[in-house]
């Protein structure tokens, strides 16, 4: 009796993830209500993949028992969509809603790598400047473009 019980009131369980908050540290904080309470424990998962700019496979972060989670460790400048799923034992209940939250970006922790600065050899005083991108966990974002600008200089003449 009791054995087939867990599995019907899990199905029975419908979740409403409220708006998430994205936190400075490249975290979100989630929260969500039961809207049925079930006479069982129930615990809770959130999966979420990345949206934009690439897509990503759905990855899973156990919350326990509790309505509310920290999901770490995210990608600046990237979109992602959340929704949490009920579970107890080995058996799953249904999807919540889902949200949709955008990680803000900040400027690059770290300069451009192995700039070099030559003539070309037209000999026209056109200089060539060249680097390679700050490393990938300085990014904090999607790199846009670069700005590169020089001073002529005095003393020439």
């Amino acid at each position: 009796g009791r054995r087939d019980a867990a599995p019907r009131d899990l199905l029975a369980v419908r979740l409403h993830l409220d708006n998430g908050t994205a936190l400075p540290t490249a975290a979100v904080r989630l929260r969500w209500r039961m809207l049925m309470p079930v006479p069982v424990p129930v615990s809770y998962v959130v999966l979420f993949p990345s949206l934009l700019p690439a897509t990503t496979p759905w990855v899973q972060h156990d919350a326990g028992r509790e309505l509310s989670t920290i999901i770490p460790a995210l990608r600046r400048g990237y979109k992602y969509e959340f929704k949490v799923r009920p579970y107890t034992g080995g058996t799953q209940g249904s999807d919540s809603n889902s949200r949709h939250l955008w990680i803000p970006e900040e400027v690059p922790s770290a300069a451009p790598q192995q700039v070099t600065v030559g003539q070309a050899e037209t000999g026209n005083g056109t200089v060539v400047v060249s680097w390679e991108p700050p490393p990938p966990e300085a990014h904090n974002g999607i790199i846009q473009g670069y700005q590169v600008w020089g001073d002529r200089g005095r003393g020439q003449g």
